[in-house]
């Protein structure tokens, strides 16, 4: 399993939530990390935590063209799922059939909302395992639920 590069700045607070609550400050550091490792693998971060208009409920973590080496990218729906520990699973885990029926419900809007040349669509999944005084592991799920 690759290891993360170091926590890149985590995205702002969505409104209301307390900014102390230990469960987002993970999920945070989590979308950070995997924000970073996706763009160090060339792609383009297009959006973090995007939501969309009225209508729909929901949120994508991170919003990425994938470049391609001659033609337009794939545009990527990537779900982050960030666990300190594996006790209750690996941190895909925690995307089950409901999460993944939620995310391809935002796919068509979400596509509107970043109108950038590409080629395709799909949707991902960046796990990060947070470990103390270690580097965190990532595990990259691509075309999850195809």
């Amino acid at each position: 399993m690759p290891t993360a590069p170091p926590a890149a700045q985590p995205a702002p607070l969505a409104k209301g939530a307390p900014p102390t609550d230990p469960r987002r400050l993970i999920g945070q550091r989590g979308e950070a990390i995997a924000a970073r490792y996706l763009s160090d693998q060339g792609w383009h971060i297009l959006d973090r935590n995007w939501r969309p208009g009225p209508g729909l409920r929901g949120e994508v973590d991170i919003v990425a063209l994938e470049l391609q080496p001659a033609g337009p990218g794939t545009l990527v729906i990537v779900e982050v799922k960030t666990r300190t520990s594996t006790v209750a699973g690996p941190p895909a885990a925690a995307v089950g059939p409901l999460k993944l029926l939620r995310l391809r419900s935002l796919v068509g809007a979400c596509a509107a909302a970043h109108p950038v040349p590409h080629a395709g669509l799909r949707l991902d999944v960046v796990s990060v395992q947070l470990r103390a005084g270690l580097p965190a592991l990532l595990r990259h799920h691509r075309g999850v639920g195809d």
